[in-house]
């Protein structure tokens, strides 16, 4: 018998990582069933390389992973030879990076003469402390969170039709805003679905077949990757609240919060799908 193989795309804060603490450790059941089912774990945040570099270390993850809410998927060297994705820079450090949108310094160009018009204040203009007291993270880990390669994290600090206006003149310039869960994020054409797709038609070199894709996510900027999953998860905000689109009629809503109601929706998902998916 033939089973279809299995993906899962995973955003991190809110979702596999709590919101307060970012602790990840509530999921480690679930992660270790899909380690042995051989369902590759493929994390997918608005974080950049260097921040996911370290949580892939401590979750020993070896799968691809995607960072910039899209712009850049990051290929261990290893793997690009199975998934022959288009490849930007690289082998650096062991790792090719697939760039998917704008580059950060075009971002910040377009962004420049838009403070004039539009209030508010993006990562650039933050120091590691700022950043640390708008997140939470260690100063070494806001460090990371600063190094950008490909988008923009911003607080907006102007009214909903400015809002409206702002978007509108990043759109002329051929970038969006997307909306995560502390920050709105300036980026390219580019999104968590597009980088979906892309690892999904890539992993056909390794499964002989595309697989289906199982993601899970709790804020607009995952909305594009829950509407390409074929099992698609809305992991409750830490206040209780659930995304909601029409789109989403379909998905599972996970019991709670955070890395719990993570470990709790691929459970569920996993009693329900065949004991070899993903095995020779």
């Amino acid at each position: 018998m033939t089973y279809d193989p299995y993906l899962v795309f995973t955003d991190l804060d809110g979702t596999l990582l709590n919101h307060h603490d970012y602790d990840w450790r509530p999921a480690q059941p679930a992660l270790t069933r899909l380690r042995e089912r051989e369902i590759p774990v493929i994390l997918v945040s608005s974080k950049t390389a260097p921040e996911m570099l370290e949580l892939r270390a401590e979750l020993d993850n070896a799968a691809p992973f995607v960072c910039e809410n899209g712009s850049v998927i990051v290929i261990p060297e290893a793997m690009q030879a199975i998934l022959q994705l288009d490849i930007t820079s690289g082998p650096a450090a062991g790792y090719y990076y697939s760039y998917r949108g704008a580059s950060r310094e075009r971002i910040l160009t377009v962004l420049a003469p838009l403070k004039k018009q539009f209030a508010f204040t993006g990562f650039a203009e933050m120091s590691v402390e700022d950043i640390v007291a708008r997140t939470g993270l260690s100063e070494e880990a806001a460090t990371r969170a600063g190094k950008r390669m490909a988008s923009e994290p911003l607080l907006w600090r102007d009214d909903d039709a400015a809002l409206e206006a702002f978007t509108e003149q990043l759109a002329q310039q051929r970038l969006r805003l997307i909306k995560g869960g502390r920050f709105y994020h300036v980026m390219g054409q580019c999104d968590k679905g597009d980088a979906v797709r892309s690892l999904q038609q890539a992993y056909q070199h390794q499964f002989r077949a595309i697989p289906k894709a199982i993601a899970l996510g709790d804020s607009p900027n995952d909305l594009d990757m829950l509407k390409q999953a074929d099992i698609a998860v809305v992991i409750p905000r830490h206040n209780g609240a659930v995304m909601q689109d029409d789109a989403l009629r379909d998905a599972i809503v996970a019991p709670e919060p955070g890395a719990a109601g993570w470990r709790q929706a691929i459970e569920a998902i996993l009693a329900g799908l065949p004991t070899s998916t993903n095995k020779p």
